[in-house]
Formats: structure tokens, C-alpha cells, sequence
């Protein structure tokens, strides 16, 4: 697979927008243990504040993913769109 050809970039597109699913959702989650805990540590409620950020990760860790999905099917709608105007515009010549 050459770097630079069409297929090769549309590879390259299609894993930098689908691999940040499970990055995002992981990293909410983490920084929302971390966050729970320190803040568990300070107040002396354990294992409450924890369970609670922890929850608030997850919840953030899906909306982003419901976000991505979204922009996602908006943009290969616009695509679809735009094809189906070029055969129309070819139809009339």
C-alpha cells in the first residue's frame, strides 16, 4: 500500500476517526476514577466520590462517542448528497 494514493488516505481517515472511540471512552472513565478517588482521599468519603465520577466518565465517554457518531453520519450524508448532485448534473448534459 503506497502512502499518498486515494484508497491509502481514505484508510488512514477512516482509522484516525474510528480509533479515537476507545481512546476518549478510556480516558473519561480514567480521569473520572482519578478525579473520584483524590477527591475521596480529601473529603474521607470513600468509596462514594469515586463511584460517582466514575459514573460521570462513563456518561461523558458516551456522549462523545453518540457526538463522533453523529458527525459521522452527517458527514457521509453530505457525501452521498454530493454524488447524487454530480449524476443529476451529468444526467443534464
Amino acid at each position: 500500500m503506497k502512502f499518498g494514493t486515494p484508497k491509502t488516505r481514505k484508510w488512514v481517515d477512516l482509522v484516525s476517526k474510528y480509533g479515537t472511540i476507545g481512546l476518549e471512552m478510556g480516558i473519561c472513565v480514567f480521569l473520572g476514577v482519578v478525579f473520584g478517588a483524590y477527591l475521596d482521599k480529601i473529603f474521607h468519603t470513600e468509596p462514594w466520590l469515586t463511584i460517582v465520577f466514575t459514573l460521570f466518565g462513563i456518561v461523558a465517554g458516551f456522549k462523545s462517542l453518540f457526538k463522533l457518531a453523529h458527525d459521522l453520519m452527517r458527514e457521509e450524508s453530505r457525501k452521498a448528497n454530493e454524488e447524487a448532485e454530480g449524476e443529476r448534473k451529468e444526467r443534464r448534459d
